[in-house]
């Protein structure tokens, strides 16, 4: 089950969906992901979907977690949507994209060790304006998060949406969750280096939306960059249609993707998509 031991192997720059099914499972994810913020020294924001934030500290407080101290240094910040989120009355995909580097410039600054925040997106299943925005608002917060310093943890109510809708929520993060979990680290984690982008996990049909959009902004990046460096050395697995997706993203790149490292099954698929015809992609 993804409980607290899953919380606990988070890292910065994961990005999660993690969906429950009814408010105690609710209350158990984000106690246990706030007690593994705490725990690594990050900057924690809970921003809760309509829970005040007494209250949320309440329950937190009632799950073990001495919260007075956290609060007051400014190391644990609860916000509900209404005064995050929606604080216009409406979801501004944008706007919300261009808070978070300010935020987290500002906790580096501060000399945590990373960021954790953990967002009730639940009413996005609503009616509220915007709210179709969010499943781009998800792909986009991949960018975000890649430097590897903060993290992020999308809560869906799974009650909410229907199961398409929540299906390609789910696939516009690197990783999905829930108590059903069986996963014992998250299934996929991409990271921004300073020659491209490293790979490590799975790459299936639950991430490849994220994936596919971290691609396409590497090799749109300013054509002067001459090498994009795809490390696929911690890539355990990956399948036929990942496979298809890094091959046509190679020859999009017109010879600027060029794959540094890969296990010999990747490399095997890769080469079966027309990889080792793509100038440059299958440089290891």
């Amino acid at each position: 089950m993804a409980d607290a031991t899953m919380a606990g192997r988070l890292r910065p720059g994961d990005h999660v969906c993690w969906t429950y099914a009814d408010d105690a499972e609710r209350r158990r994810i984000t106690a246990a992901c706030v007690r593994a913020g705490l725990r690594d020294r990050h900057k924690v924001l809970w921003c809760t979907l309509d829970l005040e934030p007494a209250a949320a500290l309440a329950e937190l407080e009632d799950a073990g977690i001495r919260t007075s101290a956290a609060v007051r240094a400014g190391r644990l910040t609860v916000m509900t949507a209404a005064s995050s989120y929606l604080v216009s009355g409406s979801f501004d995909a944008e706007a919300t994209c261009r808070i978070w580097p300010d935020e987290f410039r500002r906790a580096r600054r501060e000399g945590y060790a990373g960021m954790r925040v953990l967002g009730d997106m639940s009413w996005a299943g609503g009616t509220t304006p915007g709210a179709d925005r969010v499943g781009w608002y998800e792909l986009q917060v991949n960018h975000i998060l890649a430097d590897g310093y903060a993290l992020g943890i999308c809560l869906y109510d799974r009650r909410r949406f229907t199961g398409d809708t929540l299906t390609t929520l789910c696939r516009a993060h690197p990783v999905t969750l829930s108590e059903r979990s069986s996963a014992r680290e998250p299934l996929l984690r991409i990271i921004r280096t300073r020659a491209g982008l490293r790979l490590s996990g799975e790459a299936d049909v639950s991430n490849r939306d994220a994936l596919a959009t971290m691609l396409g902004a590497a090799i749109d990046e300013p054509a002067d960059r001459p090498v994009v460096a795809l490390d696929l050395s911690e890539l355990c697995f990956a399948d036929a249609a990942t496979g298809k997706l890094i091959v046509d993203a190679g020859r999009r790149a017109g010879g600027r993707l060029r794959i540094t490292a890969a296990r010999p099954p990747v490399h095997r698929l890769l080469a079966q998509f027309g990889g080792e015809a793509v100038p440059g992609l299958l440089s290891c």
